[in-house]
């Protein structure tokens, strides 16, 4: 492969013997990675003042400079790089404190499989996500959110060899404004349950830790985005939005028959497949302000706006992020071509198809009954993968859900 299109990566460790192993063990992957090795911080940053980089993989516990210090200076110099730290077990609580720092934070001793499957991952999605432009507005961005604390420590408990209900329901309550959000969206029409849930161990015991663990995510992120500084951007809209696409979703996985992950995939996608919205509302805020506008007052949809004003969409902005909190690639590639799913390397019925029609198919219900609602599917996708003529079904089902759960 052509020097110039490796993917560039930074390790950092202080002992020696732990670099020569990760040396010996990623000596096959130099054909696609041009790696780099530095043993402290000083040298970490004076390398990365002469060089690009891709990635900085960082130990935590280091003399001068820690892990977490280190990365809060790489976020600053050069906000570009994907930052990921390595930590043990007695470095845990430094660790959760530092995730405003990292991206991803990987158990020490390193499990190479997991750091390959990680990188891969991260790459994957620079493939998918190849148009600069993107990175133009990445750029331009003061802060991108980091991992939700809590979101790392809920899959931590759901990662070990006896994870428990009871610990997912603890860690949860910690949070008690988040808590209260999750059990109003839980009692919500949304979900339909048969009896009301009234604390954080009902909610994991009848939902599952998969369906519980999206709506931490979700929640936590939304809940910080600050309504009163954004009036002009509705908030709730744009949650309830989600909400309806993932269970929509969900009901076309379900009847489909698909593949039992994709349930899973489907609640996390949709709760999260309008995320860059927020961050373009965060970071943008006078532009973003005048685009929604514009599409309130035009036939242009939002995201052929935001392209015409960012070079990008919410879509993309979305995806790129989740990518950078390792989420699995299904859900990356539904948040990124939602609204165009032929851009995508698809070629079957998937998490992307119904996120795109769930997606689709709230928008139809969210137009006025006097008017013709926005035609959202992309008709040629759907032809090709020769779904087009179970649209029809597919409404039927989702209304059906939202009569019933109404």
């Amino acid at each position: 492969m052509n020097d110039s299109a490796k993917k560039r990566i930074l390790f950092v460790d202080d002992e020696p013997l732990v670099l020569n192993g990760l040396q010996r063990t990623l000596r096959k992957m130099r054909n696609v990675w041009d790696i780099t090795f530095a043993t402290s911080a000083a040298e970490v940053l004076q390398i990365l003042d002469r060089n690009p980089m891709d990635v900085i993989i960082s130990d935590m516990k280091m003399p001068e400079m820690d892990g977490s210090q280190l990365l809060a200076q790489v976020k600053k110099r050069h906000p570009h790089i994907v930052r990921l730290i390595l930590s043990g077990h007695v470095e845990q609580e430094t660790t959760i404190q530092s995730i405003q720092y990292a991206h991803q934070c990987l158990s020490k001793p390193c499990d190479v499989k997991l750091l390959k499957q990680t990188l891969s991952k991260l790459f994957a999605l620079r493939d998918i996500l190849s148009d600069g432009s993107i990175k133009k507005i990445v750029s331009q961005i003061e802060s991108l959110p980091s991992l939700p604390s809590i979101y790392t420590e809920i899959m931590a408990e759901m990662q070990s060899d006896d994870p428990s209900i009871k610990n997912v329901a603890t860690i949860i309550g910690k949070d008690v404004s988040m808590t209260a959000k999750i059990l109003q969206v839980v009692n919500s029409v949304f979900f339909g349950l048969p009896q009301r849930i009234g604390n954080p161990q009902q909610a994991v015991m009848l939902l599952g830790l998969d369906a519980v663990k999206s709506l931490v995510l979700s929640v936590k992120i939304f809940s910080e985005f600050s309504q009163r500084e954004f009036s002009w951007f509705d908030i709730d809209k744009v949650f309830n939005h989600s909400i309806s696409v993932s269970s929509y979703a969900k009901a076309i996985v379900k009847f489909e028959k698909m593949h039992a992950d994709l349930i899973n995939y489907s609640l996390m996608a949709g709760l999260l497949h309008d995320l860059g919205k927020l961050i373009l509302a965060t970071n943008f805020k006078d532009t973003y302000q005048q685009v929604l506008a514009e599409s309130r007052n035009s036939d242009q949809k939002l995201w052929e706006l935001e392209y015409a004003v960012f070079g990008t969409s919410h879509a993309e902005i979305g995806a790129y992020l989740m990518g950078l909190w390792n989420l699995e690639n299904p859900i990356i590639e539904a948040i990124a071509f939602h609204h165009c799913p032929s851009k995508s390397a698809a070629s079957q019925l998937g998490l992307l198809t119904v996120v795109h029609v769930a997606n689709a198919l709230d928008h139809e219900e969210e137009s006025p009954e006097d008017q013709q609602p926005e035609l959202q599917y992309e008709n040629e996708y759907l032809d090709q993968l020769g779904v087009a003529d179970r649209i029809p079904e597919w409404r039927r089902i989702c209304i059906e859900y939202a009569e019933r759960n109404g």
